[in-house]
């Protein structure tokens, strides 16, 4: 019985076909999932107002607008998916919530959409609606709390001070003061998020078109292979389907001509690869690369097929030409030499570029070591420098007949608490300025580089001390000269 000709196009159909009727068979039995978006609106303070200073506010730096896409990274927190699940008291965990969440500035403006996808419409809404509800809360606990501090801070600091500053201290406390009890002013909700009234997954219509564009793909792929086996056989038979001695001398010179002509492409294919081989000796010496493990196997498997090749071309070439088929026998196994050759080194190669891997992990090791020897180095030389600072913060804060009565050397108890800055007023005005010393070390840190980074620990120790114009009480006059000698002197 005679099979039927073979049709291109009727396998392409078939399997777009088959494609687009399992894209909607998914379609219509998946799971439906609803999407519900909730907008929050972000109102950045600019980089250069000073009436937040010292705030954990969303702001705007540079020119930029970057305060929505930190409030939109902010928003997706664990932290926030753990008050979602505290107040809605769902199972979900905080990864899983996270998960169905999207969080992206709309376009070009300060507005968040806040997105949330669950198999419930009114799930989705819901969810939406908790992330910006408990976003604005934790952002609105963080700026009371820093609110609180700022307002004693620069209450204080009004109490001792007059002219330009105390105004400018004045007008800001006025503006604190007034947002004691409000939300974060940089957050405000936009939209309220509903619950849709279609599913947003699956889309039918997508999901068809997705199962045509596999369908087609695979289905012209499948012909296309099939047509080359196809030919191939049909251009094998013409040539191997009858005996030796029935061929005629035309074909036998044909097949002779062919077999040279593949020992001239494997002749060039072979020194190409010498070539190939050389230039990536080359390239393992200068990057210090590891050959594949698996590359003696590779070429273990070559040899064998060069082999079964060498025989079959000897075998088909028997009842032929005697002459022509010795020399392409010869030249078949000066080939294979060559092949044996290019092995050898190749796995010398492998082995060269195993033992420099093995010389690297050692190097390694070592500076590992040493990094973490290091390491152990710094964080006592850090422990010590906080003893310093602590013990010296306790000595300013004493009287002055306190600090001559007690000795040089006793340390202060370590249960005692830190004193206020105000426990250093009652001396007086010292010979020092903070402003002075900070522009003394700008100018001549560089000189001493060993004593910079402690001159600038104890300048920021002194700030909590000093004055609106920068002076410093008298107690600590003893300390800065002790500690800045190299600059005050």
């Amino acid at each position: 019985m005679r099979m039927p000709r073979f049709t291109p196009w009727l396998v392409v159909v078939t399997l777009t076909a088959a494609g687009a009727a399992a894209a909607a068979g998914y379609g219509l039995t998946a799971p439906k999932r609803y999407s519900a978006t909730a907008q929050l609106l972000v109102v950045p303070v600019s980089g250069t107002d000073s009436t937040f200073a010292g705030l954990d506010v969303l702001r705007d730096a540079s020119g930029k607008r970057a305060a929505a896409a930190t409030a939109a990274q902010l928003i997706r927190s664990a932290q926030v998916a753990d008050a979602v699940r505290t107040q809605l008291g769902v199972r979900q965990s905080s990864a899983a919530l996270l998960d169905e969440l999207h969080a992206d500035v709309a376009d070009d403006s300060d507005v968040v959409e806040v997105t949330v996808e669950d198999t419930s419409a009114a799930a989705a809404a819901q969810l939406a609606n908790a992330f910006v509800d408990a976003f604005i809360s934790q952002r609105t606990a963080s700026f009371q709390s820093a609110l609180g501090s700022a307002i004693r801070r620069d209450a204080q600091l009004l109490a001792g001070g007059t002219g330009p500053q105390a105004v400018e201290l004045s007008r800001r406390l006025a503006v604190l003061r007034g947002l004691q009890g409000q939300p974060d002013p940089t957050l405000h909700r936009a939209g309220v998020a509903v619950a849709p009234a279609s599913a947003s997954w699956p889309d039918l219509a997508r999901v068809i078109a997705v199962g045509i564009g596999a369908g087609l793909g695979a289905g012209v792929l499948l012909a296309v292979l099939l047509l080359a086996w196809e030919r191939r056989k049909r251009s094998g038979g013409a040539v191997y389907d009858h005996p030796v001695g029935e061929r005629s001398e035309r074909a036998v010179d044909a097949l002779v001509d062919r077999l040279e002509q593949r020992l001239e492409g494997r002749e060039k294919a072979l020194a190409a690869r010498e070539r190939d081989l050389q230039a990536r000796i080359d390239e393992f010496k200068a990057l210090d690369v590891k050959p594949p493990d698996d590359r003696e196997a590779e070429l273990a498997e070559r040899e064998r097929l060069l082999d079964e090749r060498v025989a079959r071309v000897a075998r088909r070439e028997s009842a032929g030409d005697g002459a022509r088929a010795s020399e392409l026998a010869e030249r078949e196994r000066a080939l294979e030499e060559r092949v044996a050759v290019l092995t050898k080194r190749e796995l010398a190669l492998a082995r060269e570029a195993a033992e420099q891997a093995a010389s690297r992990s050692t190097e390694a090791d070592a500076r590992e070591a040493a990094l973490i020897e290091r390491e152990r180095r710094l964080e006592q030389r850090e422990a010590s420098l906080s003893e310093r600072e602590l013990d010296a913060g306790r000595r300013a804060a004493q009287p002055p007949t306190a600090q001559a009565a007690a000795p040089a050397s006793a340390p202060a108890p370590a249960s005692a608490p830190a004193p206020a800055p105000e426990a250093a007023a009652p001396d007086g005005q010292g010979a020092y300025n903070l402003i002075a010393l900070e522009r003394l070390v700008e100018e001549r840190g560089a000189t001493f580089p060993e004593r910079a980074e402690e001159w600038r620990s104890y300048l920021f120790f002194l700030r909590d001390y000093a004055g609106p114009d920068g002076s410093l009480p008298g107690s600590f006059d003893w300390l800065i000269l002790d500690t800045f000698r190299e600059i005050v002197a």
